[in-house]
């Protein structure tokens, strides 16, 4: 008889990926499988709660979500040829070189980075270290100046300064909620719930919202 195979589950906490409020996950694996994803109970943004995304997050590890998933760098060194399978090391070595080569030819200003709205604050710092600190170019950005450039006026009118005054604590004091242009109840279920409580726990508490469409938070 086959000897019976032995489950090693793991419990890894991490933060789901889908949007701003930063919802804390538990992730049960059996070496390399997924087994399931479940709110973290002790993470203070989302206390275990996850809205129907981050509550389907262990789908997308499914192999029919993984068969058309990149696995493994590929990499082609001219423009017109066949990309081919490489490994990690060799195409950070690649890339290293050529990003140095043409700074040395061309200048500093040759290149530029575009990176990710979904890095962390401290992520953000290192790469604007490497590109204007080490490099010395003024050349990078990322595709949060677009999506947040509504929001950056906005706290500049109101509040004078473009960077986000408070913390999910703070809804739990609030007496008054303003929210323009978003829809929290269909973007960020969570977190609306949470104003959703403190507005039970405090009803003299308002909720003004300013939007062209009448919308679920409306």
């Amino acid at each position: 008889m086959a000897e019976a195979r032995v489950r090693c589950e793991t419990k890894t906490k991490s933060t789901c990926c889908y949007c701003g409020v930063g919802c804390g996950v538990i992730i049960d694996s059996d070496g390399d499988n997924i087994t399931g994803v479940r709110g973290d109970p002790q993470h203070p943004a989302n206390f275990g709660k996850l809205c129907s995304k981050g509550s389907s997050l262990a789908l997308t590890m499914l192999p029919q979500a993984m068969a058309g998933r990149a696995r493994h760098p590929e990499m082609r060194k001219t423009k017109h040829g066949a990309r081919e399978r490489t490994d990690w090391n060799s195409t950070l070595d690649y890339l290293a070189e050529r990003f140095a080569s043409t700074i040395r030819e061309h200048g500093p200003d040759s290149v530029a980075f575009y990176v990710s709205g979904q890095l962390l604050t401290e992520d953000y710092y290192v790469f604007n270290k490497l590109a204007k600190g080490l490099i010395g170019t003024n050349n990078i950005d990322t595709n949060s100046r677009l999506c947040m450039s509504s929001a950056v006026t906005g706290y500049q009118k109101t509040l004078g300064v473009d960077a986000p005054p408070c913390s999910y604590e703070d809804i739990d004091h609030a007496k008054c909620f303003f929210i323009a242009g978003a829809n929290t109840a269909y973007a960020h279920p969570v977190l609306f719930r949470r104003i959703e409580a403190a507005k039970q726990k405090n009803p003299a508490a308002k909720i003004i919202v300013v939007d062209p469409r009448r919308t679920e938070t409306a």
